[in-house]
């Protein structure tokens, strides 16, 4: 592409959307004071201040669009990388605000080539199956994911689809049509591929 401007931006090839919590939540604000080496009889001490989420079953998506990819020379290499660094990369989040963090379920939705066409807001077709008030919400054994809308509109879509990559944490549970299921043996009408890192 000729250009003739000093600078040029590009739109990423991968762009992904704020994340929405599943369940509802109180948020706690806390305050709390921290004590710091210093040299030898100074006494430094501060306050603080901030608000934490209890507990969150947070979802987000994203796309990779096929027509910025070519500008940007977006390889399957790097698609390899995006899905095991955001699965590695969450799971290592591990500063004092993000502790805790864990992956649960990543889906990536391969397109046939050259459709230009994606499906978009997977992340509204997923809910929480739970027994529990929403806000005492507080691990992985209290609820389960129910993904009737987000399989039966991939199913709807099948002739777009060549196939869905997913990793999966061992512990999450998943709910299709009020059943636990297992995605690769329980849905045959879309190609899933468990890439289990």
């Amino acid at each position: 592409i000729p250009l003739n401007k000093d600078s040029i931006k590009f739109t990423g090839p991968i762009q992904f959307n704020m994340g929405r919590s599943l369940n509802k939540i109180n948020i706690k604000h806390i305050k709390g004071t921290g004590a710091f080496a210093s040299s030898e009889g100074k006494d430094n001490k501060t306050f603080r201040e901030e608000y934490i989420l209890p507990y969150s079953v947070i979802a987000f998506h994203g796309l990779i669009n096929e027509n910025t990819a070519r500008y940007t020379k977006l390889s399957d290499d790097d698609i390899e990388l995006l899905d095991e660094s955001t699965w590695n990369g969450t799971k290592n989040l591990i500063t004092r605000s993000k502790m805790g963090h864990m992956p649960r379920i990543y889906i990536r939705v391969v397109y046939k080539d050259n459709l230009n066409y994606f499906i978009g807001d997977l992340q509204r077709k997923v809910s929480l199956s739970t027994d529990m008030p929403d806000e005492k919400l507080r691990n992985i054994d209290d609820y389960k994911l129910n993904i009737d809308k987000l399989i039966d509109s991939l199913i709807k879509n099948k002739e777009k689809i060549e196939k869905v990559i997913f990793i999966k944490d061992d512990e999450f549970k998943l709910l299709y049509k009020s059943k636990e299921i297992n995605l690769v043996s329980d849905i045959k009408d879309i190609k899933f591929e468990n890439k289990g890192i």
